[in-house]
């Protein structure tokens, strides 16, 4: 039961004339009971659609005395796989059993238990009623006139529900009760809850995302197209040392070759890299995809059995380590440092890979069971990428801090902006990251702009120590909207994104304003580029605005699915129901 601070509630209500309610009273033949049945029913189902947590119990008027502090308690189980008319019969049996049960209860114990029943129920409804119920939710009175019209009052708390759903509420119930003779047999959970015109704006105009980019190339292509662009800019800074653009391109080249002549390394291969955050691991994830493989990146802090369970179920072929790592696992494990460089006009490269074979694979955090290998094809990452840059403006005098683990997916995002754009990756050594005042000082002495951290984190920086940046992305965790404001006042840009590692990083992008000061949650935002997302309920129906639901995505930067877990797939990635040949998640 969510239990409410002293609110006074909000009101409003709808009259319903006469000549929509000829089925109704036909229906009904004016029985109070009957009509208080078919009352409770349309309202309970509207609230089992509406109300993610709504579980069927509501406390009620006793429609049998009218008098003052008589009320029941209904608690029944409400199926929307069933028609409207089986939910009736099954709501007239609990409200007949429910008052046969009150008549053997004394009326001195009835007033003792309903001043107090009616905190054990956010949801009431009384018909035509003289009871004073305290409205601890949604309180629902129906009066039925002289005249025969219908009024449906309801009162509501705002802080239990929004009054956009009460208004979806009071829409559907009209709109159902005037049709209840076309809507008997409709099964409940297919009773549409918006209009067209929503319909056409949720699923339509708020999804219109379709922007060209280059779908026919890979990471590797638009990284080296960069190099001709940018060649002398500096890509990397690590360890207080610079590397240019064609300084990195010439290292991706020689390790690529080493590797293409040292080892069978077929395309599509998956070669791990168990490396710390530095140039090299940076190089290896670039001469991964020169090769045609498909990168996976390993954290080096993660214990051994999590390592030897990735190698093992992602099938990897070879892992690019240093001496510290060699022989951690049971693969072929290659020392990048003991490697001698090749030049790359010795070597016959194989095939490059395509825009729709696999960039990378990353493993969830495993945190509901086993971890889950996710597969990433490269034109969804290029699409998130070239996206974020577009919205971000991120250019070649940015400075780019590269903050997130080697294994989250995140780590890719920092990458790729920085080098498809001429951007500067500056990569900070793990020691410095865990304490935030020391990281405060690198970022303001590399004179970093464009910084991505968790909400958490961000947190722990002051005002004063983040003065430098340009550009504040948050993700991973609900954003603090006051820290978000305290940011944008500085004149800082800051983003709120979101997206599961299911879908190449980043899914929604919101820009923090300040007509966000007064918000509780700060907006995850609009889908990217070439991106749908849509909020349904459990049997894939839209829902209003407002209402909670869950969130299905689709569009470019869906994942394949996940490794060696086919039903798993099956039941997460299956076809959009919206757009033909389109999958979601």
């Amino acid at each position: 039961v969510y239990k409410l601070k002293e609110t006074p509630p909000f009101n409003q209500s709808i009259i319903i004339g006469t000549e929509e309610l000829n089925y109704f009273y036909k229906l009904t033949n004016k029985n109070l009971i009957a009509q208080y049945t078919v009352i409770t029913a349309i309202y309970s189902f509207l609230l089992k659609r509406l109300i993610h947590e709504f579980e069927g119990v509501m406390l009620s008027s006793d429609p049998q005395t009218n008098l003052p502090n008589a009320a029941i308690f209904l608690s029944y189980n409400i199926d929307l796989n069933k028609s409207f008319k089986n939910h009736l019969q099954k709501t007239k049996n609990e409200i007949l059993e429910t008052l046969a049960h009150t008549d053997h209860v004394s009326m001195a114990f009835k007033k003792q238990i309903v001043k107090n029943l009616y905190t054990f129920s956010n949801y009431s409804i009384h018909i035509n009623s003289n009871t004073a119920f305290d409205c601890n939710g949604i309180l629902v009175n129906a009066v039925l006139k002289e005249g025969g019209d219908l009024e449906i009052q309801i009162s509501y708390i705002e802080n239990f529900v929004n009054g956009i759903v009460i208004n979806c509420l009071i829409s559907c119930f009209h709109d159902f009760i005037r049709n209840l003779e076309s809507n008997m047999d409709i099964h409940l959970s297919a009773y549409p809850l918006v209009s067209e015109e929503q319909r056409q704006q949720v699923l339509i105009n708020f999804n219109a995302t379709k922007i060209d980019y280059p779908s026919d190339k890979t990471i590797l292509h638009i990284f080296e197209d960069q190099v001709a662009k940018t060649g002398d800019n500096t890509a990397l800074v690590f360890d207080g040392k610079k590397i240019s653009y064609k300084e990195l391109s010439r290292r991706v080249d020689q390790l690529a070759s080493s590797l293409f002549l040292n080892f069978k390394i077929n395309k599509g291969s998956v070669i791990g890299v168990l490396l710390p955050k530095s140039a090299e691991s940076i190089t290896s994830f670039l001469a991964v995809l020169k090769l045609g493989a498909i990168y996976l990146p390993i954290d080096t802090t993660y214990p051994q059995e999590r390592i030897n369970y990735i190698i093992a179920d992602s099938g990897l072929t070879i892992l690019l380590t240093n001496s510290t790592f060699t022989g951690v696992a049971s693969c072929t494990t290659v020392d990048i440092e003991s490697l001698v460089p090749i030049p790359v006009s010795e070597v016959n490269f194989p095939i490059a890979s395509a825009s729709n074979d696999l960039a990378y694979i990353i493993y969830t955090s495993g945190s509901t069971g086993y971890p889950k290998g996710v597969m990433i094809e490269h034109h969804s990452v290029l699409n998130m990428v070239l996206a974020q840059i577009s919205f971000w403006g991120i250019n070649s005098a940015d400075r780019v801090v590269w903050f997130a683990s080697v294994a989250f997916d995140a780590s890719i995002s920092e990458i790729l902006m920085c080098l498809h754009s001429g951007a500067a990756l500056y990569i900070p050594d793990t020691q410095i990251i865990k304490d935030s005042r020391k990281f405060a000082r690198y970022i303001n002495d590399s004179k970093i702009t464009v910084t991505t951290f968790p909400p958490s984190y961000l947190d722990l920086l002051s005002s004063e120590e983040v003065r430098g940046l340009r550009c504040i992305i948050t993700a991973g965790e609900a954003a603090n909207p006051v820290k978000a404001i305290e940011i944008v006042h500085q004149g800082i840009d800051y983003y709120n994104a979101y997206g599961p590692t299911e879908c190449a990083v980043c899914t929604t992008i919101h820009k923090v304003n300040l007509l966000d000061k007064n918000v509780k949650n700060l907006s995850i935002g609009k889908p990217i580029s070439n991106t749908k997302v849509y909020i349904l309920d459990e049997n894939l129906q839209v829902l209003p605005i407002g209402v909670v639901g869950k969130l299905y995505i689709s569009g470019a930067g869906l994942s394949r699915g996940y490794v060696n877990k086919s039903n798993l797939t099956k039941e997460k990635f299956f076809s959009n129901p919206f757009e033909d040949g389109m999958r979601m998640y």
